[in-house]
């Protein structure tokens, strides 16, 4: 399989987009005008991206990168959580869009006033479709606070439309979900509202979600509420990071060669899960994070130092690890989906809570892998 980003670079006349998107539009990924040449063939040649406010460029070398200043991660474009949606994995890159990684069509797919008004925060696999969750943080951003809480991400005409407000909730227009969570069969939400200066947070569970959408997209109330308000000490006890003990055995065996003192918090995605869940396991000093996936074909785990561990679904497979290129002090890998033998790494340059550069590494696995 060819690269693939690089293709649609090639096959898009090496086009760099150099003005705003239209709402709604969907755009080819842009090779950068001092690396206008097809990405070489080799079958594990990595190729780099990196974001700016008018999509998704290439380099040669993470060198050639542009400097970008530092913001708070709610306002930086960097890549923010990942999903399998029909089958293709997609990328949520906040404040800009939503990459899909459809082998047959790779696009960035972007809704500029809307992302420019909130923080991307995360990606929800719902049985009425995908949804991205967004807020506003009033602390950095400086842009009008937005009511939307989940937009709706229609996959086969990638627009991205608002769906559900926090008025659906029966908050204020300026309540912000400042966090969302699957456990269970149940959802838990917080939201965060700054009154007179005075910052009050409400705390939800739930079933189902406030509104429902008919066959011909009009969005009902349902017949009664669905949602109630809990304590905070409850809402914490409830989303607090699952144990050790209690992760998915088959990434439970992947991970049993490092050792059992080694701490680790890791963020696991799967195809039967509405949302990315953690596990932690304690021990001395700084915890090792990880990215993980668990589908029927593979179970993969990603760390931060570019450690990539893997195996084949099947019970008793080989586990391969694969050591992505190097990154410079400061950064770190974060998210990463899986099309066949091509691995999307995304990372980031981060310093406390800011990031400045961010974008994506692409390569494929050696073959040894599979």
């Amino acid at each position: 399989m060819k690269n693939l980003l690089a293709c649609l670079l090639f096959a898009s006349c090496l086009v760099v987009t150099s003005c705003a998107a239209k709402s709604g539009e969907t755009l080819p990924v842009t090779q950068d005008h001092r690396s206008a040449t097809p990405a070489p063939e080799s079958a594990n040649q990595p190729v780099w991206y990196w974001f700016s406010a008018q999509g998704i460029h290439s380099t040669r070398t993470p060198s050639d990168i542009p400097f970008r200043p530092f913001q708070p991660w709610t306002e930086a474009i960097r890549v923010s959580d990942s999903a399998q949606v029909d089958g293709n994995p997609v990328l949520l890159i906040n404040r800009l869009g939503i990459l899909s990684g459809n082998p047959q069509s790779p696009a960035l797919h972007r809704e500029p006033e809307l992302f420019a008004r909130g923080t991307a925060a995360a990606l929800y696999r719902l049985d009425t479709g995908t949804a991205v969750r967004l807020y506003s943080q009033s602390i950095f951003s400086r842009s009008q606070q937005s009511s939307v809480v989940l937009a709706r991400y229609a996959p086969d005409t990638g627009r991205i439309t608002e769906w559900i407000s926090a008025a659906d909730f029966g908050l204020s227009e300026q309540a912000q979900c400042v966090a969302m969570d699957r456990i269970g069969s149940m959802w838990y939400a917080a939201f965060k509202e700054d009154i007179g200066g005075r910052v009050e947070f409400t705390y939800l569970e739930f079933e189902r979600f406030p509104t429902s959408d008919t066959e011909d997209g009009n969005k009902n109330a349902l017949p009664s509420p669905s949602y109630r308000r809990i304590e905070a000490q409850v809402y914490q006890q409830a989303v607090s990071p699952f144990s050790w003990s209690q992760m998915p055995s088959v990434l439970r065996d992947l991970l049993s060669e490092i050792p059992d003192t080694m701490p680790l918090s890791v963020r696991v995605r799967s195809e039967d899960r509405s949302s990315a869940q953690t596990y932690v396991r304690d021990g001395e000093g700084t915890p090792l994070e990880a990215s993980a996936w668990i589908t029927d074909a593979r179970i993969s785990a990603l760390f931060a130092d570019g450690t990539l561990m893997t195996r084949e679904g099947s019970s008793g497979a080989r586990t391969a690890r694969v050591k992505l290129p190097p990154l410079s002090d400061g950064y770190v890998y974060t998210n990463f989906v899986l099309s066949g033998k091509t691995l999307l790494a995304s990372w980031e340059e981060q310093r406390f809570f800011e990031t400045g550069r961010a974008g994506l590494l692409e390569i494929h696995l050696p073959d040894t892998v599979y």
